[in-house]
């Protein structure tokens, strides 16, 4: 009989208060009415009311969001932010024997931020804002987003600006405001679950398997358009394809010719801007329970590169003069190659001391060679990695090392990592870091690169290794 009754005034409550006939004072006060009687014990009473409270905030929630746009109902904000000291001590060369050391110590920081709205159940739109990171010459740079604090440049950039006959350097001051640009735009259409189109400025959508690759900086964000494909069969292969077109450089035309400061204007034989297309074609699943593979081979095809370097430097591959022009690139760019990533989860079980658990080990690699030049074309990667595969939390980590190297026209320069050396083709060395879980989206990292030229045309200079420390404290939200 006293379920039957509770029952009913549990009921009664949650009509009454779900219709709004009462304030939250109201049913607190019949609640304690039916506990003084004795219907409800004090810790049904208290059950009913946490219950309560539950379901207004539900219904609260649930009320808001109906009364907000569609449009902003699905925006999803994101970033992360780094603050970073890092330490540069390299050996320069010079002609005779002779050498120096250059020595840097940077505090850095970087900030991103990310808007994403799916303003539809195919369509969404991503846009990114980020920190500027600048390369010394007041332009962009398309491969770091870091500000070094007390400016970019320690004594003078080399931003330049004509007051009348007079050219001025400009100093960054003490305290002085970077600034912010976008760092990314670009909408994401899926026709089905299997396919995915974009185009924009873009997160890249070629997949390597480093979190430092071969090919491409990190913070590279290529404009363009691209297609995806992936299709699960099953557990053990789902194929996957991308194909992408990247615009490298807009030429502006004029009577006829094509001019660029810097470049002379006998540009007339240039018929189209410079592109990139990629088509990379790969598989990926379980070999066993444990057992994990992805694999791709992929082609690179850089159009009409004789005409314009890609990049405000064209430090790292052969260059020439062509067509009254100077400083451009003597071959084509036409890459055949592939990336691989095999590794296992859980690979010692119970092996190991209960203390110690080692969640994932793997092996990573890649190799890609440019058909043009007959030597110095080729490029590639070894890796390995043990410890967790996400980091976010206290015990989670993980140390990942690779030996790299890039021959001087494997690639062109404007794009590999630049902390690799300064980012320069011609370049070999090893990477090695270590990430540790601090807490909940907080992790820090340790990363030390030793690098070097990797072969010198001058025999009797000396070579010119770089040792480069780095500490991250980054956060995610």
């Amino acid at each position: 009989m006293k379920k039957i009754v509770l029952s009913l005034a549990a009921g009664i409550i949650f009509a009454w208060q779900g219709m709004g006939l009462a304030a939250t004072s109201t049913v607190d006060s019949l609640i304690q009415k039916l506990e003084d009687k004795g219907i409800l014990t004090n810790q049904e009473a208290v059950q009913i009311k946490g219950e309560i409270a539950s379901n207004e905030k539900t219904s609260q929630e649930a009320s808001f969001k109906n009364q907000l746009p569609d449009w902003v109902s699905g925006l999803k904000i994101s970033g992360d932010f780094r603050l970073r000291e890092q330490y540069q001590l390299r050996k320069t060369a010079g002609a005779g024997g002779s050498s120096a050391h250059l020595v840097e110590d940077r505090a850095r920081i970087r900030a991103r931020l990310n808007f994403e709205d799916q303003i539809n159940d195919k369509v969404k739109i991503v846009v990114g804002l980020a920190t500027n990171g600048e390369n010394g010459n007041g332009i962009g740079n398309n491969r770091s987003n870091n500000i070094t604090l007390g400016g970019n440049n320690s004594v003078f950039n080399n931003i330049t600006k004509s007051t009348g006959a007079t050219t001025l350097a400009e100093q960054e001051g003490s305290f002085s405001k970077p600034t912010v640009v976008l760092n990314k735009a670009y909408a994401v259409y899926t026709p089905a679950p299997w396919a995915t189109l974009m185009g924009g400025k873009m997160d890249n959508p070629i997949w390597e398997p480093s979190r430092t690759p071969l090919l491409w900086d990190p913070d590279i964000t290529p404009e363009g358009g691209a297609i995806q494909l992936q299709k699960k069969l099953n557990d053990y292969i789902t194929p996957f394809s991308t194909n992408a077109i990247f615009v490298l450089k807009d030429l502006v035309p004029s009577n006829g010719a094509l001019i660029t400061a810097g470049y002379g204007a006998n540009t007339s034989g240039v018929k189209t801007d410079p592109y990139m297309f990629i088509s990379q074609e790969g598989i990926k699943g379980n070999l066993t329970e444990k057992i994990y593979y992805k694999g791709a081979g992929a082609y690179y095809n850089v159009n009409n590169p004789a005409h314009f370097p890609m990049d405000y430097s064209s430090s790292g591959n052969t260059m020439s003069s062509t067509a009254g022009l100077t400083g451009t690139y003597s071959y084509n760019y036409n890459l055949v190659g592939g990336s691989v990533d095999l590794g296992m989860n859980d690979p010692f079980g119970e092996l190991l001391p209960s203390p110690i658990y080692i969640p994932q080990i793997g092996f990573e690699g890649e190799y890609y060679r440019n058909v043009d030049p007959k030597h110095q074309n080729s490029a590639w990667l070894m890796g390995a990695y043990i410890g967790s595969s996400a980091i976010n939390g206290w015990g989670t980590w993980k140390l990942e090392s690779y030996y790299k190297v890039l021959e001087l026209d494997s690639w062109l320069a404007a794009f590999p990592d630049d902390d690799f050396y300064s980012g320069n083709t011609n370049t070999q060395g090893v990477r090695t870091q270590l990430d540790i879980g601090l807490a909940k989206n907080v992790w820090f990292t340790m990363s030390y690169f030793r690098t070097n030229i990797f072969k010198r045309a001058d025999t009797a200079t000396l070579s010119a290794p770089e040792d480069l420390f780095q500490m991250d404290l980054n956060f995610k939200f």
